[in-house]
């Protein structure tokens, strides 16, 4: 059987699209395409983006609007493009904030896209919604709920969100998963925390800052509410709730 011809093979597929009303992104369409460069905002972001390169376990604590999923999704959707990593790995705790709508339908990905939908919507503009299809239908990205991390071995990039919304033992569990050569993310926001008591990112930070030797392998970036880009009022609501907490 003679072989198709790929390029009028995506001609056609864009033909019907068209026909369909379906909108195209050319940038998508271009072999090995790879998205510009984040450039960061602010310090925190600076010091977030040059601690990726140097540690294995990088921590962002920060409030809302501070880029932190932003940042962390651009910089791992390019590794994986690039070769440079196989695999993500996307988790965080099965939390609602609250009223919960109920048990979600059908398969795992279905249940737990929505909690890192975060996450998702940067691969999904950066990249479009079919290359996160193929790499889920490939295995280049996992969406795995932490109560089956346990036993597991994670070789390439882990990224945990709302790392606040998991307890310390979670947490623990989570970074002695990593293999050598493999890198874990680790993003949250404290003050958003689902937890009782101590949460998980908290109990990280103080954990290294008692182990020095830890921090050759960690890295805990801070940024606080003068370091909100997002638009908006967010910057106000986010330091009015803080005066109001006591924070500050």
């Amino acid at each position: 059987m003679a072989k198709r011809n790929q390029a009028a093979v995506r001609e056609a597929r864009n033909t019907k699209k068209e026909e369909t009303g379906r909108v195209l992104r050319p940038k998508f369409q271009e072999e090995g395409y790879i998205a510009p460069p984040v450039q960061a905002k602010t310090d925190a972001q600076k010091e977030f983006l040059a601690a990726l390169k140097t540690h294995d376990v990088v921590v962002f604590v920060a409030p809302a609007g501070c880029g932190k999923s932003f940042l962390t999704m651009s910089e791992v959707s390019d590794w994986l493009k690039k070769g440079i990593y196989n695999k993500i790995v996307l988790t965080r705790a099965v939390i609602p904030m609250g009223r919960s709508l109920g048990m979600l339908p059908s398969t795992l990905q279905q249940k737990f896209e929505p909690y890192l939908m975060p996450l998702l919507e940067v691969l999904w503009k950066r990249y479009g919604k079919s290359y996160y299809e193929n790499c889920l239908a490939s295995g280049s990205i996992e969406l795995l709920a932490p109560e089956y991390a346990r036993g597991r071995s994670i070789s390439d990039v882990m990224i945990i969100d709302e790392a606040q919304s998991l307890h310390k033992d979670e947490l623990y569990t989570m970074i002695t998963r990593m293999e050598e050569g493999s890198k874990l993310l680790c993003i949250g926001d404290p003050f958003q925390s689902d937890i009782k008591g101590q949460n998980g990112i908290d109990w990280l930070c103080e954990f290294v800052e008692k182990n020095p030797k830890l921090q050759d392998h960690i890295k805990i970036i801070r940024a606080t509410s003068d370091d909100i880009v997002r638009g908006g009022m967010c910057k106000q609501m986010v330091k009015a709730k803080e005066k109001e907490s006591g924070k500050i």
